[in-house]
């Protein structure tokens, strides 16, 4: 058997893999979850094929052992690393490596915007102040002959990063634990990822303060409200209104801005056409080479468009166009710089033998269920920086 041979057996043995995989984890989370998961496992597979190694920066060794330490976390091996036992109780509570950890939070700053933009702050406590100017811009003052200047006073209030624990908990059948090896690291370590990447965009842009508040909701982030009669999203104007709109934001936090919406409300705006029935926005809303390159992101995730020389980003947590109504803030734009995003201690990892997860008891159907977690905490560290469109109340 030739070298091609082999390759083709084995390429056939990790997509039977990936597709047992999918219909195992949609069964218990939900085929939507699953195929995204599978989207980014994918992903994986063709940057290693392509470039040695993928985003997570581990090896098939590392993935290895860390497959053979949940194993043994799930009883599938009789002893487990004693070097990870860092929460050990009757369910097997273990800290997971570094790598391991690293690993998933880069494959969540590759599909989540907030984790790929926000600022990041470690944190040695539960609780950390950062400091945000809160007074009006410095200019100074030019002194006469013997003059005596004037002190300004500086204005600083304080956001607080408050640490909150975030867990994923999902379901593995003891075959497929027993069975795959680097395979099923890969689709362990994107289905942390995803789910981290995808709860810290919605606190990021919608949260309400369960636990975090969001860019959308912040009382400090400018509202700019559509002039009388736009009362649905569609008639946000992307010229005149996408320019006041950027009037609003200050000058110095403009390089780094960007506009984020759903995409459904962006599928509207990007079409919108003028009185001879042209598309308004050049190349119905394409984005350029140019800010392509000026992304905030600064390569992963992509812009869908531009409006105004800015990137467009879509999110599906932000209102859709199915959500519309007067007075209803649905449009953020601004810079994720000042959106704060602290980590705190070491992510975990704990396994349940039994138990009831997405309607059906485990033990009944020779499954386990892993439970990830990690403390993370979001705070908007300076709310001049972001201005949200809401529609008229009328």
């Amino acid at each position: 058997m030739d070298e091609k041979q082999l390759e083709a057996i084995k390429a056939q043995l990790q997509t039977v893999v990936d597709e047992v995989m999918e219909k195992r984890l949609g069964e218990a989370i939900s085929p939507i979850v699953a195929k995204e998961t599978r989207a980014i496992v994918e992903k994986l597979q063709i940057e290693r094929s392509l470039f040695g190694k993928d985003r997570t920066g581990m090896s098939d060794d590392q993935k290895t052992q860390f497959v053979e330490v949940v194993k043994a976390a799930a009883g599938i091996k009789t002893k487990a690393n004693e070097a990870l036992i860092g929460e050990q109780d009757s369910r097997g509570g273990y800290l997971v490596s570094k790598e391991v950890e690293s690993a998933i939070l880069r494959i969540a700053a590759s599909v989540g915007l907030i984790m790929s933009q926000a600022q990041s702050w470690p944190m040695g406590t539960d609780e950390k102040g950062i400091p945000n100017y809160t007074g009006a811009f410095l200019e100074g003052e030019f002194l006469g002959f013997d003059a005596v200047g004037s002190v300004t006073g500086i204005n600083f209030g304080q956001a607080n990063l408050i640490a909150k624990k975030w867990q994923l908990a999902f379901v593995v059948g003891n075959d497929l634990l027993a069975d795959a090896s680097v395979q099923l690291a890969d689709w362990l370590l994107a289905l942390g990822g995803e789910a981290l990447a995808n709860m810290t965009d919605k606190q990021g842009f919608v949260g309400t303060g369960s636990p975090f508040i969001g860019v959308l909701n912040h009382n400090d982030v400018t509202v700019f409200t559509l002039p009388t009669g736009k009362v649905s999203f569609d008639l946000f104007d992307v010229v005149t209104d996408a320019a006041d709109t950027i009037a609003n934001l200050e000058e110095s936090v403009l390089d780094g801005a960007a506009w984020y919406m759903n995409r459904t409300v962006w599928a509207k705006l990007r079409t919108q056409k003028d009185s001879a029935g042209n598309f308004i926005l050049p190349q119905a809303g394409a984005v350029s080479a140019q800010v392509l390159a000026n992304s905030p992101t600064g390569g992963g995730l992509r812009p869908a468009g531009e409006i105004g020389g800015f990137a467009v980003y879509t999110s599906r947590h932000l209102p859709g166009m199915g959500a519309s109504a007067v007075s209803k803030k649905f449009i953020i734009f601004g810079n994720m710089k000042a959106l704060a995003f602290g980590e705190k201690g070491e992510m975990t990892v704990s396994q349940h033998e039994s138990g009831t997860f997405g309607g059906k008891e485990i033990a009944l159907a020779d499954q386990r269920a892993l439970v990830i977690k990690k403390r993370v905490a979001l705070v908007v560290a300076l709310g001049a920086a972001f201005v949200v469109v809401k529609t008229a109340a009328s």
